[in-house]
């Protein structure tokens, strides 16, 4: 009997922390940029069946506990959405603008850039947009830009921006919506990115999508809080009738 509630409970909380995870994704359906984040579950624990008899014959095992084992970052490509806006940017297959944080370098897809005070080009609340020399100052909002990310402002190249690729994407850790941090060592730069001017990339959430797997998590759920309820009340008689004998 304990192990249905430590089952059952499991459940809950696994679904729980699902529809977290889905909810997080409609929230930034519209955050350009943005990687959908899906967790997978896993078992822990297995018990081993067997038969009453003489010999004790195995008949196979099943598991006990149903857990949240990770998060995933999908890293495929969102919606390419043309803005007319001279600040605005996208990338055309692999690759990652980086942009100088408060707390180091992060990564991200979002380039939808603005100019701060000082002329540098920015992305808002993160910091300045890094070109292979280090932050790009352009000097006016007023700017055209090539395939290869070369800016010009008043006829005059005032940089390029940078695009980098990882060897092992696992080893991108969330730094924000949409931003990201690596850990697995020097980033490469890459030397032909392909760069949309007055683009940007939306996130690759699937609204359809989210409201299917919404839908799915919430009925498990309420079917383990019903089971739940069960194995009480079934508890709840059993510990009564126990006390009348």
């Amino acid at each position: 009997m304990d192990r249905g509630f430590y089952s059952l409970a499991s459940g809950m909380l696994t679904q729980s922390r699902v529809l977290t995870g889905i909810s997080n994704n409609l929230a930034n359906i519209e955050t350009p940029g943005y990687k959908k984040k899906l967790v997978t579950t896993s078992t822990f624990g297995n018990l081993m069946i067997n038969r009453l008899d003489t010999q004790r014959t195995e008949l196979g095992s099943v598991s006990l506990i149903t857990v949240a084992d990770k998060t995933n970052t999908i890293h495929t490509e969102g919606v390419l959405k043309n803005t007319n806006r001279a600040l605005d940017f996208a990338i055309k297959g692999d690759g990652f603008f980086a942009v100088q944080g408060t707390n180091g370098t992060v990564y991200t897809r979002n380039g939808s850039f603005n100019v701060d005070s000082e002329g540098y080009l920015t992305l808002n609340n993160v910091g300045r947009v890094l070109g292979a020399n280090g932050p790009i100052r352009v000097g006016t909002d007023q700017i055209e830009a090539d395939e290869q990310g070369n800016l010009f402002a008043n006829g005059r190249n005032v940089g390029r921006i940078a695009v980098y690729n990882f060897a092992d994407y696992t080893a991108l850790q969330a730094a924000g919506e949409g931003m990201f941090s690596y850990t697995g060592g020097a980033p490469a730069l890459m030397q032909n990115p392909s760069i949309l001017w007055k683009t940007v990339e939306g996130s690759n959430v699937n609204a359809v999508e989210e409201m299917t797997r919404a839908i799915s998590a919430q009925r498990n759920l309420q079917n383990c809080s019903q089971a739940l309820k069960m194995y009480d009340q079934v508890l709840t008689n059993s510990v009564t009738n126990i006390a009348k004998i």
